[in-house]
């Protein structure tokens, strides 16, 4: 029998899968980028098909199957009905199936983009998008320790002042991941 793994996660994209199936690439805080397959979760009485949404936050539970893993059970969290807030989230997982490879967990970048999360709820109207980026680049080591950002990369706090300074900041900050992504050719 094979064990269950059990871990939070963020939806970053799918692809239809067989008749009714889904393959869903999942960011999860304890294995890193993984791809499961979500046998007939596009089905009008599957449990599962309000729990796997395109960027949306869960819990999710997957077993290893010969060659993919495959989805048993997910929680996920009530999807954002803000257009901007779900566009900021779409970016945010386009570049994370850009940077991230393979199954390799990376705790620090999963709660930095939590932390952001659970920001959001409070805040949607928060411009957080260069400083979770930041933090992004960093957590893979694009980005060095600059003591100009040393404040904002090593800490997963949104907070109004910090987002206030970040956002007084941004031109430094937005240059430091523009050369970062220059140097890297992504």
């Amino acid at each position: 029998m094979h064990a269950i793994i059990t871990t939070p996660g963020f939806i970053v994209g799918s692809a239809s899968y067989g008749e009714a199936g889904k393959l869903i690439s999942i960011f999860t805080r304890d294995m890193g980028l993984i791809r499961a397959v979500a046998q007939g979760v596009r089905l009008e009485k599957s449990k599962l098909r309000y729990h796997v949404v395109e960027y949306s936050f869960g819990k999710f539970s997957f077993v290893r199957g010969k060659e993919v893993w495959r989805l048993t059970s997910a929680q996920g969290e009530t999807a954002v009905d803000d257009p901007a807030v779900q566009e900021f989230w779409a970016r945010i997982a386009l570049l994370l199936r850009r940077l991230l490879q393979g199954e390799e967990a990376n705790i620090q970048l999963f709660d930095a983009v939590y932390a952001c999360h659970t920001f959001l709820k409070q805040d949607p109207t928060a411009d957080v998008e260069s400083l979770l980026v930041l933090r992004v680049m960093h957590a893979l080591g694009y980005i060095g320790d600059d003591k100009e950002i040393h404040g904002f990369i090593y800490s997963n706090d949104f907070t109004p002042g910090l987002l206030e300074l970040a956002g007084r900041k941004r031109i430094m900050i937005n240059q430091h991941i523009n050369k970062a992504l220059k140097e890297s050719h992504l």
